[in-house]
């Protein structure tokens, strides 16, 4: 069973001992904050969602994500040209959806230049259909059914997003994509309107290579997590991280070692590794002291290997 109660491996108890704490505390128990008790296990974490079976950073692949068993919603957030905050991975809009065939004479098709009503018009899932870039369509992951209810799936917005891991009780890190010449202090005063309206201060974090933002985020609402996002491990990493007040960081698989493991664990700051998919890679990580989080495309692969640790250290 996931943290959230649904059917699988055993239920975190650490976990979920804080998510019960009452909603006047509702900040204080998100267990993505830094010092919170760890999970019991790795929390398998769905890169922008199922993205394996299901079209990214749509809600269909969200709902594929919660019903696999997957703790965790990784989402990447970008503004669109009315200051509207959607799902996308991708500075443009073209590969992920049909805004090359709607708007030939848009080039390059930067997210940033469309407005929200443009952006609903699109189609973000026939690609993937088109595509099969996990090749789960072709091994018959996939029928026919199901490719035929990616037609037509939209753009969401976040805050569709939000209502989404409110009405299943799930986790949420948002990841938003740095802006250029942006004002930080907006921008973040926008996501946390966003997750207070939403009523899940206790299920989210925000996510960033854009530091600043995160700077930002932690002088508006100390109660939020936020997790750096990093390449290459910055100097001195702990103290560069307490000093950002940072709750979670992500680095790459270049971005950390054994000994950082450690010493992140040691100061009460958790590791969320991404993406990995293969299942050696997943096991490998998924039995590594320090790592607290897998970013994966196939959440249903963690599932069945948290399951297999787990029913291990029961035996």
């Amino acid at each position: 069973m996931s943290l959230r109660g649904g059917v699988g491996r055993q239920l975190p108890l650490a976990v979920v001992a804080i998510l019960l704490v009452t909603a006047t505390c509702a900040a204080a128990a998100n267990p993505f904050r830094r010092g919170a008790p760890p999970p019991s296990q790795t929390l398998n974490i769905a890169h922008a969602g199922a993205s394996s079976i299901a079209p990214q950073n749509t809600l269909a692949a969200a709902r594929a994500a919660f019903d696999l068993g997957a703790d965790v919603w990784g989402v990447d957030v970008r503004l669109t040209g009315d200051e509207v905050f959607v799902l996308m991975h991708d500075e443009t809009l073209e590969r992920t959806t049909d805004a090359k065939k709607r708007f030939p004479s848009r080039a390059p098709w930067c997210v940033e230049s469309f407005t929200l009503d443009e952006i609903r018009t699109l189609d973000a899932g026939s690609w993937f259909v088109r595509d099969d870039p996990f090749g789960q369509i072709g091994t018959g992951r996939l029928g026919a059914a199901d490719l035929e209810g990616f037609i037509g799936e939209p753009v969401p917005t976040l805050r569709e997003a939000l209502e989404f891991v409110a009405e299943h009780q799930w986790l949420i890190d948002i990841e938003i994509k740095p802006v250029e010449a942006s004002d930080h202090e907006w921008l973040a005063r926008q996501l946390l309107d966003l997750i207070t309206e939403a009523g899940i201060e206790d299920r989210a974090m925000i996510s960033s290579f854009d530091h600043e933002i995160l700077r930002a985020v932690r002088q508006l609402d100390p109660s939020i997590p936020i997790g750096v996002l990093a390449i290459f491990a910055p100097q001195d990493p702990v103290t560069y991280l307490t000093e950002l007040s940072a709750d979670i960081y992500l680095p790459s698989l270049v971005g950390y070692t054994d000994d950082l493991l450690r010493d992140l664990s040691e100061a009460g700051i958790g590791v969320h590794v991404w993406t990995y998919n293969a299942e050696d890679q997943l096991e490998r990580l998924a039995r590594t002291p320090g790592v607290t989080g897998i970013y994966t495309d196939f959440p249903q692969r963690l599932e069945r290997i948290l399951e297999y640790l787990n029913d291990e250290a029961d035996g």
